[in-house]
């Protein structure tokens, strides 16, 4: 017993001892509850949770008329667990064979000890049954967006193409990446105390981006597609490009380029396939360029169209070089026939009337050394070195398109300002973006207004000038049918590795415009190293011809009244029955499409004159063929397109003789009609 008062040792040995150990818990807790909580919080997060991001669906991209060009599908992805497998080498080993995926790169992901691996993403159907088969545990599917494109190669240079985590690479895809792309999401796998899964949730679903409406025509892209593939073929070209556009707006209704590829397994094509050769390849154009040494004369006043040149019989000395003409010798020659029989000594003639820094000014006002501003990427300026680095032949060579580096689009956006009264347009691509919940934007610069190049008394004198080309000089194979053709022809040799002219190597180019006196569109054909044949004329001409005439009639633009017929068949009738298989969307269709993407047509109308090849039938309608004999081309043409008829002519005359269906034939929206012409009525 201890006297009162008293507290024996042990027991303040005790409390002391129990306050401290209340003390050290008490610090332990402030520690683990305020000071570590937050990594602490994050541990246990990591261990009881796997966050996935789920890549955000693209929005679609359409042509004018609203066909889907690339869309966004869902698809399978394939992830681990590596914590949860047991035996990596032995997992890896099967999963490679039913994936396709290199054995050592997989088990080297399945042995990082990690709670998440990606095994393989946007796996095909069959690829999902084999991994299905293998029963592993910690090998799970989630679902993700895969772009696709239903078209194949279809415009595969305008669209570009998208990654595997779905970010723009190139083209459309890559340009206008911040709309379409929208937001990624978040899968959230939580796990029980074991580390077995207990739930799987979406924390944070992605959201799509915004569709795409492009001003192409998929119609008129696959005519030019189909023609340009069948040059380079038939010539043994290296490549070539095709541009049709709107000389009135600068809207792009086809770009094509060869080679090219599927968009849907880019990587298994070259960066020379993969490349937009119609904005980024450059080559020296030749005579098409003449167009803008003869526009710059008239411009200045210099000249007329009548004034006779002399043309030295066929060469000029500039300097220490000769330059000769390509052809024929001239001697005199008016300013028109120069342009018309692609005259080199009448063309460094009239450049040399003007001093080098007006010719300069003539020549960038054409657009030509500077971007177009196209809403594509990898364009490139082109070469134009200005006048105080000239030698002294560079005057004379840049008349007659040489020491110049050019493009297609900055070719045919020159033409297209001659056909669009001397006023040049910015082309565009993009016509509108359309969000989620249906709200429409339109890019600015499809309102550009252009700026003038040429006044309308000169556009107008070279128009008439490039008529001559087409119907006297060295573009005839470009004649259409019905309808007045303006164009130029060009041939360059090509530039070799020592920087000398290349002795065999020549691009071969045609650009122009119809109808030309009221232009629908300006079409240019480039085709890069043909064999057997190298002059634009005998190359590039027949496919503008093939292009066109199948264009303005699926657009509905009427013949003109003194075109041209001919007694030649220009091979319409495949080139209409190539794409029979691909009618316009009819408006029942829309509905099938988000709320967001209904009638994206609205953004550009389909045709020049506001009028649709079928206006107001849908594609099945059954109507009565009627009675064309005795007709002119024009009347027929214009009761054709109005049923939605394909018209295909022959013969020879402005009326017509016979047809086929007969009189009183049923006939369906999209059928082609043959029509025979004769000289005179019945």
């Amino acid at each position: 017993m201890w006297k009162r008062g008293s507290i024996p040792g042990r027991v303040t040995n005790l409390v002391i001892g129990l306050g401290c150990a209340l003390a050290a818990i008490q610090l332990r807790l402030i520690q683990v509850q305020i000071l570590q909580a937050s990594s602490l919080r994050s541990a246990a997060r990591s261990q009881q949770e796997t966050v996935i991001t789920l890549d955000p669906k693209r929005g679609p991209i359409y042509d004018r008329n609203g066909r889907e060009l690339a869309l966004s599908v869902d698809v399978d992805s394939v992830y681990a667990d590596p914590s949860e497998i047991a035996n990596p080498t032995l997992a890896a080993r099967k999963l490679a064979p039913a994936l396709g995926v290199q054995f050592e790169e997989l088990r080297s992901k399945l042995k990082s000890g990690r709670r998440f691996a990606w095994v393989q993403r946007k796996i095909t159907p069959a690829q999902r049954r084999r991994v299905e088969k293998l029963n592993l545990k910690g090998v799970y599917f989630v679902r993700e967006s895969k772009r696709f494109y239903p078209k194949g190669t279809l415009a595969a240079h305008v669209l570009g193409y998208a990654g595997v985590d779905n970010q723009g690479l190139d083209g459309i895809e890559y340009s206008q990446d911040a709309a379409a792309r929208g937001k990624a999401g978040f899968l959230i796998a939580l796990r029980d105390g074991r580390g077995r899964r207990a739930l799987g949730q979406s924390e944070r679903p992605p959201t799509s981006g915004n569709s795409v409406v492009l001003s192409l025509d998929e119609v008129i892209q696959h005519l030019a597609e189909r023609e340009l593939e069948r040059t380079v073929l038939e010539h043994r070209a290296k490549g070539g490009s095709v541009i049709v556009m709107r000389p009135d707006t600068g809207e792009i209704l086809a770009m094509a380029n060869r080679p090219t590829f599927d968009p849907n397994a880019y990587s298994d094509y070259p960066a020379e396939a993969r490349q937009n050769r119609s904005i980024g390849a450059l080559y020296e154009p030749g005579s098409t360029f003449k167009i803008v040494t003869a526009g710059a004369a008239l411009e200045e006043k210099k000249v007329s169209p009548s004034t006779v040149i002399y043309c030295e019989h066929g060469s000029i000395r500039i300097g220490k070089y000769t330059i000769k003409e390509d052809r024929l010798p001239f001697d005199y020659l008016s300013v028109a026939e120069i342009v018309e029989k692609s005259s080199n000594v009448g063309s460094i003639k009239l450049a040399t009337m003007m001093s080098g820094s007006v010719f300069y000014r003539h020549i960038t006002d054409f657009g030509f050394g500077q971007s177009t501003g196209i809403d594509l990427p990898g364009e490139t300026k082109g070469i134009l070195r200005p006048p105080q680095q000239w030698s002294g032949l560079s005057h004379a060579s840049l008349a007659i398109g040489q020491e110049v580096g050019v493009t297609a689009l900055q070719s045919v956006s020159a033409m297209a300002a001659v056909a669009n009264g001397g006023i040049l347009r910015r082309p565009w691509i993009v016509a509108g973006l359309i969000g989620e919940d249906g709200s429409q934007a339109r890019p600015a610069r499809s309102a550009d207004p252009g700026r003038r190049v040429l006044s309308p008394d000169t556009a107008s004198a070279l128009t008439a000038i490039l008529e001559r080309v087409v119907t006297e000089g060295t573009g005839k194979a470009a004649i259409l049918p019905g309808y007045r053709v303006a164009g130029k022809t060009g041939t360059a040799q090509k530039i070799d590795e020592t920087g000398r002219y290349s002795r065999g190597k020549y691009v071969a180019s045609f650009a122009g415009f119809v109808p030309s006196r009221d232009p629908a569109l300006s079409i240019i054909v480039v085709v890069d190293e043909p064999h057997g044949g190298f002059h634009g004329g005998e190359i590039a001409a027949p496919a503008f011809s093939r292009i066109a005439l199948p264009a303005l009639q699926y657009m509905g633009v009427m013949p003109e009244e003194g075109g041209v017929v001919l007694n030649r068949n220009i091979e319409i009738q495949a080139a209409l029955k190539s794409f029979e298989s691909m009618p316009i969307l009819p408006r029942s269709r829309f509905s099938a499409l988000s709320h967001a993407a209904a009638q994206p047509a609205r953004f550009v109308p389909l045709a020049p004159r506001e009028a649709r090849r079928r206006p107001e039938q849908e594609e099945n309608e059954i109507a009565e063929m009627p009675d064309l004999s005795g007709r002119s081309l024009r009347e027929a043409n214009v009761m054709l397109v109005q049923m939605g008829l394909v018209p295909h002519l022959s013969g020879r005359g402005s009326v017509v003789g016979s047809q086929d269906p007969p009189p009183g034939a049923e006939v369906t929206s999209g059928s082609i009609c043959e029509l025979v012409l004769s000289e005179d009525r019945k």
